[in-house]
């Protein structure tokens, strides 16, 4: 995942929240979203924050009608048939792909036990601030508290590099484990998704990314040895969230 916690303070936001502004206030459909896709690109390095896709529209993958291209969509974190009140709110909008966004997420937003309870939480924007959000948002929460690389083999025999729980108990174990759970971001091939087109996607983005970063963290560990590949490779890699979890040493390698 790629942390996105820059995004608000970056000057190119406060254009983008000027023209969101300057408009019907009542009115705050996508083409009005989207004002600020641009700089949310910008700040996730044109990659999806949550699954690392690329968005130059480079990624397509089998569909009912052919073929569909993953794109980069805004949409609610929380989503507006639940949280009427946040609709027009900017610091509720997020970047995703459109699987991530679309497919996997739509609009769920599971909440831990011990938050409001949803009634509270609709209905008042200051009950908010004490929910419990059970979905990682990469704009706020610090993602090496909540997430450790695995490189590992499925069960069918696929590489892959995938996301695990970094906690083993509490809120957010639970956190980091729903997410995961939600978008396929571990055990992928188990914990699939219900159209083969999307699950296969997603396996085969994993297995991607498990290519890119492989030799990388065997040259990280030998760096004397593989001097030359390693700064060839970091200067590939380091637009990636998944580099900053290995630079911190918070992967597993299961193969």
């Amino acid at each position: 995942m790629i942390d996105m916690s820059i995004l608000y303070r970056d000057s190119e936001y406060t254009v983008a929240l000027s023209l969101f502004n300057n408009r019907n206030y009542i009115d705050c459909q996508s083409r009005h979203w989207n004002k600020f896709k641009d700089v949310h690109l910008k700040v996730s390095k044109y990659k999806c924050p949550i699954c690392e896709c690329s968005l130059n529209n480079s990624l397509q993958r089998l569909s009912n009608n052919g073929t569909t291209t993953i794109i980069a969509t805004i949409d609610h974190f929380r989503p507006q048939n639940i949280y009427p009140l946040l609709k027009c709110d900017d610091k509720n909008y997020l970047l995703m792909c459109s699987d991530c966004n679309n497919a996997y997420k739509g609009k769920q937003f599971p909440l831990h036990s011990s938050g409001n309870i949803r009634d509270v939480i609709s209905t008042s924007t200051l009950a908010i601030t004490t929910e419990k959000p059970l979905i990682v948002n990469p704009v706020y929460d610090n993602l090496l508290d909540l997430f450790i690389l695995v490189f590992r083999y499925t069960p069918s025999g696929k590489k892959v590099l995938e996301l695990e729980p970094k906690e083993t108990t509490g809120y957010l174990f639970e956190k980091a484990k729903e997410t995961i759970k939600l978008f396929s971001l571990g055990n992928c091939e188990s914990n699939r998704h219900s159209n083969p087109n999307v699950a296969n996607c997603r396996i085969g983005l994993l297995n991607d990314h498990f290519k890119k970063f492989y030799g990388f963290m065997e040259a990280l560990k030998n760096k004397d040895r593989y001097k030359a590949f390693y700064e060839k490779e970091k200067y590939k890699l380091e637009d990636y969230g998944f580099f900053i979890f290995i630079r911190q040493n918070q992967y597993k390698y299961l193969i």
